[in-house]
């Protein structure tokens, strides 16, 4: 794990859900004011969903752990990624999720590894993202839409890749 429990993050996040492929591996940080000790605990208790769905040129990664995360989204682009070309060379994805409180303190943390199909489904929709022209307020507006059109939990039928762990 990259970050530990009490650990504060060195940087500064507003309230929501955040993606990004770090150290060879994604990390989404779900900060909200305050976690309490059953929503820390349900994330190594209950079943933590993920799913990957590319849509337009977005792709979106979807968590939802229950008695915790209600299905949120995350947008990853390719294209301001540092590490893309580290992403690419990846077997099986591995995902850090941590949960972050107000004073920016992780407050839990869970690893979890998609399998090598899963991982390659990814890896070819993050191909074809990086292939498609691009800009970022063409990228902006496509996610607009997206998130216009649907709740979160609508887009999980979408999805090219559902993992369970």
């Amino acid at each position: 794990m990259l970050y530990n429990v009490q650990e504060k993050m060195p940087f500064e996040l507003s309230n929501g859900i955040y993606i990004d492929f770090v150290d060879h591996r994604f990390v989404i940080i779900v900060k909200d004011e305050i976690w309490t000790d059953y929503e820390k605990e349900a994330l190594h208790r209950q079943p933590l969903h993920i799913y990957f769905l590319y849509e337009r040129i977005c792709g979106l990664f979807l968590l939802e752990n229950v008695d915790s995360i209600d299905t949120s989204d995350a947008s990853f682009d390719i294209h301001n990624c540092d590490e893309k070309d580290a992403l690419f060379q990846e077997k099986c994805f591995q995902v850090e999720i941590y949960l972050l409180n107000g004073e920016n303190l992780v407050c839990a943390g869970r690893s979890v590894t998609f399998d090598r199909s899963s991982t390659q489904t990814i890896k070819e929709a993050l191909k074809k993202q990086s292939e498609t022209p691009y800009d970022d307020a063409g990228f902006d507006r496509a996610l607009a839409k997206i998130q216009g059109t649907y709740e979160p939990f609508e887009l999980e039928p979408l999805a090219l890749v559902k993992g369970v762990f």
